[in-house]
């Protein structure tokens, strides 16, 4: 290396020291040492508790929002109201919170919470439908579909991923795609949207044997998703897009025209139903620090749900539930002194936080979530509501 370019190298390195350590003071993040919070595990708690003889949702729209926490929602609170309107937020009529700790202690990911949500079984990191021990849990599709429900799986992230796979498949873990993939497409599941991701690499097949695996069972869209004539033997639908091709609402498609589509499927049919949504724009933005994308993916997110409370009055007897498996990017909302009222993000990390994140719940047997706190209680709640037997 030149003298030049090991000046500037250093005067770079003196620099960019220099803002971190003014970004630091600036924003007080000050970390502990994990050594000195003792971390406290919960006395296990019973299942919860729902009367057989309540009155019990005909359909159900659980919305998840993967890395959502608390400050996510303030932001979209603070940031996306629209006047002379209420919020969608404030339209809830259950507000309250859970917390998403896995077997071992407060971080989790995905797919263990997504496994206690689906099945009301706490378990560990990656693993998709199983508890700790490696047993298969029975889902709350599994027992829809056994009480004539029809079941759907809308989502921007891909269809293996680790929170459509807890409530379809059961391995040891997400990263299994061919075997969550196949389980798919062994499901009862009457609808499927969704992305592919990674195809070719590592554990998920190719573009080619991924495709061969769904059309299996389902009869594919194109992007229009224009629905074919049914029939007796038709065959569920499904849309498959490619990665990151559900994005906002600039995306074609988006969330929010993917659920209108599903919504619509759904209720033509003659049965009850249960819907996953799932948005995973603020987990994908959070962990990349990406504001900008954190801020459109909210509005995607808050689009959509606005059309699904609407859907969900005018249908009645609809439960609406909405939540998140855990926190991403430990957001915080500020806003300085002399640029006020205009508001400023900060990060605390770029990976998963130990944040409870918040519950929330309208229609029929949304009291029954008032006093949920802990994310498999979630599961066993819908197990109970989904249960006609």
């Amino acid at each position: 290396m030149k003298k030049w370019q090991k000046t500037t190298f250093l005067g770079l390195l003196m620099l960019g020291l220099f803002v971190g350590l003014m970004y630091v003071f600036k924003y007080k993040i000050v970390k502990t040492s994990s050594s000195n919070i003792d971390f406290a595990p919960e006395v296990e708690s019973k299942e919860v508790f729902v009367p057989d003889s309540i009155q019990k949702p005909e359909n159900i729209i659980f919305f998840i929002a993967d890395g959502m926490g608390f400050s996510h929602l303030s932001l979209a609170m603070m940031s996306q109201q629209i006047e002379g309107q209420h919020s969608v937020w404030q339209n809830f009529e259950v507000k309250s919170w859970h917390d998403a700790r896995n077997t071992y202690g407060p971080l989790t990911d995905s797919g263990a919470s997504a496994t206690a949500m689906a099945t009301g079984t706490t378990t560990f990191f990656d693993v998709i439908g199983q508890d700790k021990d490696g047993n298969n849990k029975e889902n709350v599709f599994e027992i829809a579909t056994q009480n004539n429900y029809a079941t759907a799986i809308v989502t921007d992230s891909y269809v293996w991923d680790a929170t459509p796979a807890a409530f379809v498949a059961h391995t040891k873990s997400r990263d299994n795609a061919r075997e969550i993939l196949e389980q798919i497409a062994a499901s009862e599941l009457d609808l499927l949207f969704g992305e592919l991701e990674d195809v070719g690499e590592d554990e998920v097949p190719d573009l080619e044997t991924t495709m061969e695996i769904l059309t299996q069972k389902f009869t594919l869209l194109d992007h229009s998703l224009e629905l074919p004539p049914t029939t007796s033997d038709s065959k569920p639908f499904a849309a498959i897009f490619e990665e990151d091709e559900i994005q906002d609402l600039d995306s074609s498609p988006n969330l929010l025209e993917l659920t209108k589509v599903a919504l619509d499927v759904l209720s033509s049919k003659d049965q009850p139903f249960i819907l996953l949504v799932e948005c995973e724009e603020m987990d994908s933005a959070s962990h990349a620090n990406d504001t900008e994308r954190l801020i459109k993916g909210l509005q995607a997110l808050q689009s959509t749900l606005d059309y699904v409370q609407d859907f969900a009055k005018e249908h009645g007897n609809t439960l609406l539930l909405f939540t998140a498996d855990h926190e991403t990017g430990g957001l915080a909302v500020t806003a300085e002194s002399d640029d006020y009222p205009k508001m400023e993000i900060v990060w605390s990390t770029t990976n998963h936080t130990a944040a409870v994140v918040p519950l929330l719940a309208q229609g029929p047997g949304a009291e029954h979530f008032e006093d949920v706190h802990r994310n498999r209680h979630i599961g066993q709640v819908l197990k109970t509501l989904i249960r006609t037997e």
